[in-house]
């Protein structure tokens, strides 16, 4: 295994290389590309109780990291969104907690293994009550045919509706809108308090295309604390993985003026979210002024 210079100022000349420094395995993972962003605060008024805060969302960009600049004169606050958690992805080879036909398969797009789905099948997402902004994510690869086939994947508020009443959120694909043998993913992004969601399409080149905005949907009255995911297919459709983005209001991390600061991404930097804090001048009381936070990622 060839060597590193991990101090060479010229690093990137070595791409695509893995090497041993120091008895430590290093791994050259120079950005392929870089882009900027900017985010605008949203309005609120400070009355010292954390749930009157109005976070705004990082727009969506793919990333690997990102960097923001605080010239505002406010103190911002920035925090992750979400708290990770693999509802399935099939590397145990288990689909004993599935309801319906599911075939574990080395035919894999994240890891070595993915689930097959032919017909119809189901398994729970969390039994914990869901925050608003919540988000589901399957990848998925359509059905290696030119043949018609159709995809229908839902998010419902609890086993006993499936088949029977409305579907907290849907997205459903036929080979008029998806390419046969290529890997997507889907997001839903859920608000149980509004009874809406948001589903996003991404591809393989991680563009997103948004399928439905403010849709209704059935939330029951349980925060979710029952939910399952269901896919459906008229062929095989290969499934790895499905994560749930469990909405968590973490605390924040404080960014003053001028500053900036680099966090890292997981997917993209959709993943965080910022506040504005208010300034020292106005004692803090300035929340209801939007600003606007520049910065760039790396992908």
């Amino acid at each position: 295994m060839s060597n590193i210079d991990i101090n060479n100022p010229l690093l990137k000349s070595q791409s695509d290389s893995v090497g041993v420094k120091n008895n430590r395995l290093v791994v050259d993972t120079n950005p392929e590309d870089f882009g900027t962003f900017a985010v605008t605060t949203k309005p609120w008024t400070d009355n010292n109780m954390a749930s009157d805060r109005v976070y705004q969302t990082i727009p969506y960009q793919k990333a690997t990291s990102f960097r923001i600049n605080n010239h505002t004169g406010k103190t911002i606050g920035i925090r992750r969104r979400h708290k990770m958690v693999v509802v399935d992805d099939f590397e145990d080879q288990d689909t004993s907690d599935w309801s319906g036909s599911v075939v574990a398969t080395s035919n894999d797009i994240d890891g070595f293994y993915s689930g097959v789905i032919s017909s119809i099948a189901h398994k729970p997402i969390t039994t914990i009550a869901m925050l608003d902004d919540s988000e589901v994510e399957v990848k998925f690869r359509t059905p290696n045919s030119y043949g018609s086939f159709t995809v229908t994947i839902k998010i419902w508020d609890d086993p006993s509706r499936i088949g029977l009443g409305s579907p907290a959120s849907v997205y459903t694909g036929t080979n008029s809108t998806l390419s046969p043998g290529q890997s997507y993913k889907v997001v839903f992004r859920l608000r149980p308090t509004e009874a809406k969601s948001d589903v996003f399409l991404e591809y393989v080149d991680g563009e997103r295309e948004t399928i439905l905005d403010d849709a209704s949907g059935e939330f029951g009255t349980v925060n979710m604390i029952n939910s399952v995911i269901s896919i459906e297919s008229t062929d095989d459709l290969t499934v790895d993985s499905i994560i749930y983005q469990q909405k968590v209001d973490y605390s924040v991390e404080h960014i003053l003026s001028p500053a900036s600061a680099t966090y890292p991404c997981y997917d993209n930097i959709s993943e965080y979210e910022v506040i504005n804090l208010g300034s020292d001048p106005m004692n803090y009381t300035d929340t209801n002024v939007p600003v606007t936070l520049s910065g760039f990622y790396a992908v």
